[in-house]
């Protein structure tokens, strides 16, 4: 499902200061006591990143070992289920409300800037 704007607009100079970077899921694993939050290990370029996300019902931790992803990789740190997250991975949801990672059309280096 669609949905529709929030009517919020981001200004220019902010989205410059927002580092999309192509990673790879280097380990993934299911968080204890979270029925939806997967604490997944991401490389981009030289750094591995800990990115906390709800992606639980929509992939297994064992399958998603190598996958290409989109990662907003400077995102200030939060908490969630009790770890640190340093970024987001891009996902878009199809039809039915499933979850997909935004991934790269063509075979791109880890850590290439998403521009």
């Amino acid at each position: 499902m669609i949905k529709e704007e929030k009517g919020i607009q981001v200004a220019y100079e902010d989205f410059l200061n927002m580092h999309f970077r192509i990673g790879e899921i280097v380990a993934c694993e299911e968080i204890k006591n979270s029925l939806k939050l997967l604490n997944f290990q991401v490389r981009v370029g030289e750094k591995n990143i800990q990115v906390i996300s709800g992606l639980r019902g929509y992939y297994n931790p064992s399958e998603v070992i190598g996958k290409k992803v989109t990662v907003l990789c400077n995102l200030k740190p939060i908490t969630m289920g009790g770890l640190p997250s340093e970024g987001v991975i891009l996902s878009a949801e199809d039809q039915n409300g499933n979850l997909s990672f935004v991934v790269p059309e063509r075979d791109v280096l880890v850590g290439a800037e998403v521009c």
